[in-house]
């Protein structure tokens, strides 16, 4: 019978070296798979400058961000995942940590996840029928008119051009502009827009006039008298 190395160095006495076995830390035990981290970060590797994610915004707003900085600076799949982790914070980092061991084995497991655990946070997507439910007021510049109407409209993105022209015609006050869009009707909104422009220079124009012509107001003050003392008898 073949005697074994370890009886040879025994009988020899020889040192034994044993390889010394380390515990496995816990806190190093991380969501992504080997192959995530073993891509190595591209040369002269710079982080985006996109801002942080901590839960309490739309999270499909952070994403686009990432994606434009993902493509200017070409990362690869296994490094997005590494890059999108830096711009983590706060409870999605805690988050992150909850995550099974080697769950996450590309980008699209990734991305599947966060959106998932934070569409809580997602921003409530407004209809059309908050466009046309905007007034002008009577007093109500069209400037200010236009303003409002172009931040929710921004909160609409299914909404056409088609609609937002008939929105924005519905909440106007009848006036010489509400008559002119009515008669020269516009092929769409980006049309309609450059009209409103026109008359919010002819609008503001008229408002300063008026401003310069108004007669100045006088307010008849009545003049502080010192109070004069009486005469005293000289002693």
């Amino acid at each position: 019978m073949a005697e074994s190395s370890l009886l040879r160095d025994l009988r020899n006495g020889k040192a034994l070296i044993i390889p010394e076995v380390f515990p496995e830390d816990p806190d190093e035990r991380v969501p992504f798979s080997a192959r995530i981290l073993n891509e190595k970060l591209p040369k002269g590797y710079r982080a985006p400058s996109i801002g942080e994610y901590d839960g309490s915004k739309d999270p499909e707003d952070h994403l686009p961000k990432f994606k434009n900085a993902a493509l200017l600076h070409q990362y690869s799949d296994a490094v997005k995942c590494r890059v999108f982790l830096n711009t983590l914070a706060g409870s999605t980092l805690k988050w992150f940590d909850g995550l099974p061991q080697g769950s996450i084995t590309c980008f699209l497991d990734f991305k599947t996840a966060f959106l998932r655990r934070f569409a809580n946070s997602k921003k409530y997507q407004k209809t059309d029928h908050c466009l046309f439910a905007l007034k002008q007021g009577p007093t109500d510049p069209l400037r200010s008119y236009i303003n409002h109407f172009n931040q929710v409209a921004q909160d609409v993105p299914t909404a056409t051009s088609e609609i937002l022209m008939s929105a924005f015609s519905h909440g106007l006050r009848e006036g010489e502009f509400f008559k002119d869009l009515i008669k020269n009707l516009t092929r769409n909104f980006d049309e309609m827009v450059e009209k409103v422009a026109c008359y919010i220079k002819v609008e503001e124009a008229q408002a300063a006039r008026r401003e310069a012509e108004r007669p100045p107001s006088f307010v008849n003050k009545q003049e502080r008298r010192v109070p004069q003392l009486a005469p005293q008898p000289l002693p």
